[in-house]
């Protein structure tokens, strides 16, 4: 049987070698439509679990806090400064002797894009109290405001352009002396840019002003400042420190051919703060106690000779307190 099996399969051997191999078709390929949708329950009505709200909550993580930069109010007490200064120029005690406290405040606007192009308009004010009625920079009140209108041009880069109506202070006193009038009052413009970066510390404000009523003439004040964190981290006691240096040029604003520099100044200054966030640094509230050094530039004789005698000291120490809310 087995003989048998292999003379047959010998046999059919040769007819198989021979067996032309299947032609292949001219022309291009077709294929036929393959969904491959179908046979595994899909349906494009029917959002995937993936992509549900639910399932992306569990993939984000919880929205900030708006941060405390983002209040449209605010208000400052200075409680007690030992000498009245206007930026870093101190003033002799033939014209104050007792120090200054004032009240001050500013409002934004809730509208930070007017004319669709990000601009907003800010409100400011300031009342305060130059001590000693005797003298005479202190028989007057001084206060003053001043209206805005800003826009961020770079991240916590802010500039303004701005009015300030003042009556009294050393601006006052300087306009009554100017023109011999009853009033105690000036108007000028100004331009200002103010950069604060709150994560990286470095803090800093320029500002051009241009008086045009009471007195005449124009003024410069430039800050740079570098804020130190956890300088102190106690159980009891935490603290940033704040340390800043400013200069105060002038051209023909405190009287005729007075050009040159007002002051320089240094200020270091501690800033408080609570572990939970309740006090200072992006807290409501704070409170922010400083010293700062002064010292007169090259327009204090000049004004010496204006005035005929010296009203600007040569170098100050200065101590106050600040207390602040946000809202």
């Amino acid at each position: 049987m087995k003989k048998h099996i292999l003379t047959l399969l010998a046999a059919s051997l040769p007819a198989l070698a021979t067996e032309a191999p299947p032609m292949i078709p001219d022309g291009p390929v077709e294929y036929e439509s393959i969904s491959y949708d179908s046979g595994y329950g899909y349906d494009p009505t029917v959002t995937p679990a993936y992509d549900t709200p639910a399932a992306d909550a569990a993939y984000t993580a919880a929205p900030m806090p708006a941060p405390s930069s983002e209040a449209n109010g605010s208000i400052n007490l200075n409680v007690y400064t030992s000498n009245y200064q206007v930026r870093g120029m101190g003033f002799c005690n033939a014209l104050t002797e007792h120090g200054f406290s004032s009240l001050s405040g500013s409002y934004t606007l809730p509208n930070r894009n007017y004319f669709n192009r990000g601009i907003q308009q800010r409100f400011a004010g300031e009342i305060g109290v130059i001590w000693g009625a005797g003298q005479p920079l202190g028989d007057t009140p001084l206060a003053n405001v001043h209206y805005a209108m800003g826009k961020e041009i770079f991240p916590n880069l802010l500039v303004e352009v701005g009015s300030t109506f003042r009556r009294g202070g050393m601006e006052g006193y300087m306009a009554h002396v100017h023109d011999g009038s009853s009033h105690r009052a000036t108007w000028e413009f100004d331009l200002c840019l103010t950069y604060n970066d709150k994560q990286r510390g470095f803090f800093g404000s320029a500002t051009w002003g241009i008086a045009v009523w009471g007195l005449t003439g124009s003024y410069f004040d430039a800050e740079i400042g570098y804020r130190f964190t956890d300088v102190i981290n106690t159980a009891r006691f935490c603290s940033d420190l704040e340390l800043s240096a400013g200069i105060a040029p002038s051209v023909g604003y405190w009287g005729s051919n007075v050009e040159g520099v007002d002051a320089y100044r240094v200020k270091v200054a501690l800033c408080p703060f609570s572990p939970n966030g309740g006090f200072g640094r992006d807290g409501r509230t704070h409170i922010k106690p400083w010293l700062q050094c002064a010292w007169s530039g090259s327009t204090s004789e000049k004004m010496a000779n204006f005035t005929h005698y010296g009203p600007v000291d040569h170098f100050q120490i200065t101590v106050g307190v600040d207390l602040g809310w946000k809202f």
